[in-house]
């Protein structure tokens, strides 16, 4: 055997060994747990090997497989474009009278026309005022002016790009409450212009599921009160109860307390709060399961918001010159002004990133930030490595994008569906896939015989791809999808049928078993890849342009076509040059 043989026989049995220990999560969640217990990422993770891959890298099965929970969340554009104008209103007026100094207006809002109303106290500074206003609020202009009444409304296109990022904002905020609850396969997506569609597999408490999804919240930018003692007097003169786990912490340079359950976390120390102050939790992400909290440490707060995320407009995350993480926010017009005032107030002192009711980050304000762009380093402590404190900043800049530009999102429809298959149907279904299956390889096995043989085993290989790769991918197995499993397999087959009828008919023209082969692979190789390769770029299409069950058909259909190009080039090759090449063999049992 040449040594390019030995290569292709250690890559095989590389991709096999692979495709097994990916599909381990696979197969403890849909044969090992019971049914109830099949979403249940934390008791996978128990139950599964310590060398098995993590629990996330499975296949999900759809809503029409197993069932779950339908919701249609409403986003109330209407009502956050209001109390849009509002704050717009109050900051006009705050610019105007202690700011810039033009004199005293007064703002009245109409909050169906979204339509401020500006009136000068003196009539002779409204010039100066107009002017100063259309040039600072861009986004906003005039409608009208009547003596010392100056009316301006919401740019149009303003509106319209509020309304779709609300929409497009309010996904990113569901999809991080579900993912934290560690819900994998769920599908959100926006359903029309104002609505957002969530499917819950496997859920089967609507009500549950209302609270887990809940309404979105606005990003908040809050003061943290440091300088007290208050959680190390609480804790000295009411000590926890005995098994709370409540401890005193320092490590953030202050006093904090530290407990591993939010409950009993927030029911010990909310009550002792100050009037004016409110106490909030960070999450301590565990380091070895995503999206799950092994601890939370508590924030003394201000209840007063002095500046929300309306005025945010982009958060990054990179690396410093100093090779250190960072993220850098940018705020308009109105945000920077605010955002000076408060870091001027605040210099000094940690101002709290707020999202969801959870601090996200408390760095501390060094000096008074003006131009509308603010820096956040992450610094780097503890031994942690580079990429972990990164990933942190990358964290803390979603969550800022995610809570920008919020509008209020109300439940329209909540209903648990069933299988639409049901049990027996499933049943029934995997029972005549694979009868089907067992005659298609009894045929090849009879009709190719050892050829066809070989050809089985690939086609088992195959099999074994396409869900590995389902599975690597986190992709949600549907009907559809099930399929696109049929259909890929057949393609499968029919490469292996081109490569043995090609290798027939070298045969039947005198030549030599060896060349036969060599022949037979070479010459239908293009066939193959021709087919593989239009067939695949319908796939992409459909996989871009689709949504829902049509993009999970085109999923499967991807990953299947490229196993099929690997068994059916690669695998039955690497069998039969060995048949050849180590017998000497001067028939082929094609």
């Amino acid at each position: 055997m040449d040594r390019g043989w030995y290569w292709r026989l250690g890559l095989v049995i590389g991709v096999t060994l692979l495709t097994v220990w990916l599909l381990v999560p696979s197969y403890y969640s849909l044969f090992v747990l019971d049914r109830a217990d099949r979403n249940n990422l934390t008791l996978l993770e128990e139950r599964m090997p310590k060398w098995a891959p993590p629990a996330k890298y499975r296949i999900n099965l759809g809503l029409d497989l197993q069932g779950g929970i339908h919701m249609v969340m409403r986003v109330d554009t209407k009502t956050a474009l209001q109390k849009r104008s509002e704050r717009r209103g109050d900051q006009i007026a705050r610019y105007i009278n202690t700011d810039k100094q033009l004199g005293q207006v007064t703002v009245s809002t109409d909050p169906e026309a979204l339509r401020l109303s500006l009136t000068a106290a003196d009539p002779n500074t409204m010039d100066a005022i107009e002017k100063e206003v259309l040039a600072t609020f861009t986004d906003f202009v005039k409608v009208s002016r009547n003596g010392a009444t100056l009316v301006l409304a919401p740019d149009e296109g303003q509106v319209n790009r509020f309304r779709e990022e609300s929409v497009d904002q309010a996904m990113l905020v569901i999809r991080r409450r579900i993912d934290k609850w560690g819900v994998a396969e769920v599908d959100v997506r926006k359903l029309g212009t104002d609505a957002i569609q969530i499917s819950l597999p496997g859920r089967s408490d609507p009500e549950q599921a209302k609270e887990l999804v809940g309404t979105t919240a606005q990003l908040e930018f809050r003061m943290v009160d440091d300088s007290t003692d208050f959680f190390r007097q609480s804790f000295t003169q009411t000590p926890p109860q005995a098994g709370s786990n409540i401890t005193l912490d320092s490590a953030e340079g202050f006093p904090q307390l530290v407990g591993p359950n939010r409950e009993a976390l927030l029911a010990y120390i909310q009550p002792k709060a100050p009037a004016d102050r409110q106490v909030l939790l960070e999450c301590i992400p565990s380091a070895t399961r995503k999206g799950v909290c092994d601890s939370y440490r508590t924030y003394l707060v201000e209840k007063e918001v002095p500046l929300t995320g309306e005025s945010l407009t982009g958060a990054d995350a990179n690396l410093s010159q100093l090779n250190e993480p960072e993220v850098n926010v940018s705020f308009d017009a109105a945000g920077a002004r605010e955002f000076e005032l408060l870091t001027e107030k605040g210099t000094g002192r940690r101002m709290a990133i707020v999202l969801d009711d959870y601090v996200q980050s408390a760095p501390r304000i060094n000096e008074r930030i003006g131009g509308g762009r603010a820096r956040i380093t992450m610094g780097r402590s503890g031994g942690r490595p580079l990429d972990v404190w990164l990933a942190d900043a990358q964290t803390l800049a979603l969550a800022l994008k995610a809570g920008a530009l919020p509008a209020p999102v109300t439940t329209g429809e909540i209903r648990q569906v069933g299988a639409s298959l049901g049990d027996e149907l499933i049943r029934k279904g995997s029972l005549a896939a694979a009868v089907g299956l067992l005659l298609v390889i009894a045929f090849m096995a009879i009709y190719y015989k050892l050829s066809g043989l070989i050809a089985d085993i690939a086609l088992a290989l195959n099999g074994l791809l396409i869900l590995a790769g389902l599975a690597l991918f986190n992709a949600t197995l549907t009907l559809p999808g099930i399929a696109a499993f049929a259909l890929t397999l057949g393609v499968a087959v029919d490469a292996n049928v081109l490569i043995n009828e090609r290798i027939r008919e070298e045969l039947s023209h005198g030549k030599t078993v060896r060349m036969a082969v060599e022949q037979g692979y070479d010459r239908a190789f293009w066939t193959i890849f021709d087919a593989h390769v239009t067939a695949l770029i319908a796939g992409f299409i459909l996989f871009f342009t689709g949504t829902g069950p049509v993009r999970g058909f085109a999923t499967t259909m991807i990953i299947g076509l490229l196993a099929s190009l690997f068994t059916s080039i690669l695998v039955t090759r690497v069998f039969m040059n060995y048949l050849v090449h180590s017998s000497k063999a001067q028939t082929l049992s094609v």
